[in-house]
């Protein structure tokens, strides 16, 4: 898929790590991009049909495993929750509000102190810290 700026960035990344830019992967990637809702695989899936009609969830699934797996997505889940992904990899912990379901994003600012407080079992290397706030949005707040 040429001709496309931004199709052609992201079939570049794709590729400069060892992974073929199918046209599902370009679009799952691209609209996990242009969206900070947080969406699950069918919420993907629903968008991706306006623009290739043929394609099933389980090709989004496979394309969200590829991302996922290549470090241009991450997976977000609570507990029994549907799987959500995004495309900000930067560190960055979640507020998830109990009343609507938004999941915003917030910036981690503590990683190092909770590092440098938090016990360890022994031999224990921390690659990454997840933080989720469970509480209730602004919007949810107002309606209460």
């Amino acid at each position: 898929m040429r001709g496309n700026p931004t199709n052609d960035d992201v079939a570049s990344e794709l590729a400069a790590r060892g992974l073929r830019a199918t046209r599902q992967r370009i679009a799952v990637l691209e609209l996990l991009r242009g969206s900070s809702a947080h969406p699950t695989a069918t919420n993907l899936h629903r968008q991706l049909l306006r623009s290739q009609p043929n394609v099933s969830l389980k090709t989004v699934y496979d394309a969200l495993e590829v991302l996922v797996g290549a470090g241009l997505a991450s997976c977000v889940t609570d507990g029994g929750a549907p799987y959500r992904y995004e495309a900000n990899i930067a560190p960055h912990y979640h507020a998830l509000c109990r009343i609507c379901g938004s999941l915003l994003d917030v910036p981690a600012r503590a990683d190092g102190h909770i590092r440098g407080r938090t016990p360890l079992p022994d031999g224990f290397d921390v690659d990454q810290i997840r933080v989720t706030l469970l509480g209730r949005c602004a919007r949810c707040h107002d309606d209460l």
